[in-house]
């Protein structure tokens, strides 16, 4: 019993203590105008979503919301995925572009397929698939960006 307790207490350890993943965005796209511009119209494209901020730092050009139940945006898509995995929130970030012409865009739909109560971490938090449906709202989130900066 004694070793199946340490083993235990070693695995939760390495858990705990594991390095965040890297995640990858669900869509990144350079757009021609400045930063602030990009993210007021990506801030927009939220909130015109419908979905409740978490953070939308002018500072720091990040926006998130906080995990919406993609049964409430698309409730024949999301009815094949259990709970946990319907739970989507969205990470945008606006940086100036490196060639110095216009932003870049990074969108994230993440969630947390392995939740372990209530609340979660980010670091249990992972990109969505392709074929989750809040893809479709990062798609709609690109294109009132778009559309707001001309394009």
């Amino acid at each position: 019993m004694r070793r199946v307790l340490v083993g235990a207490a070693i695995l939760l350890a390495g858990c705990v203590s594991g390095k965040p993943r890297a995640l990858k965005p669900s869509v990144e796209e350079v757009f021609p105008a400045s930063v602030p511009v990009v993210f007021q119209a990506a801030l927009k494209a939220v909130t015109d979503q419908g979905l409740p901020l978490r953070e939308a730092e002018p500072t720091t050009h990040v926006i998130q919301t906080n995990y919406v139940d993609m049964a409430s945006y698309d409730p024949a898509g999301s009815s094949v995925y259990p709970p946990a995995e319907r739970q989507v929130r969205f990470r945008i970030l606006v940086a100036p572009n490196q060639d110095g012409t216009g932003s870049v865009v990074a969108i994230f739909g993440l969630y947390a397929p392995f939740r372990t109560g209530i609340s979660t971490s980010e670091r249990n938090e992972r990109e969505i698939p392709r074929d989750h449906p809040g893809m479709t709202l990062v798609r709609r989130i690109r294109d009132g960006i778009a559309t707001a900066v001309g394009r």
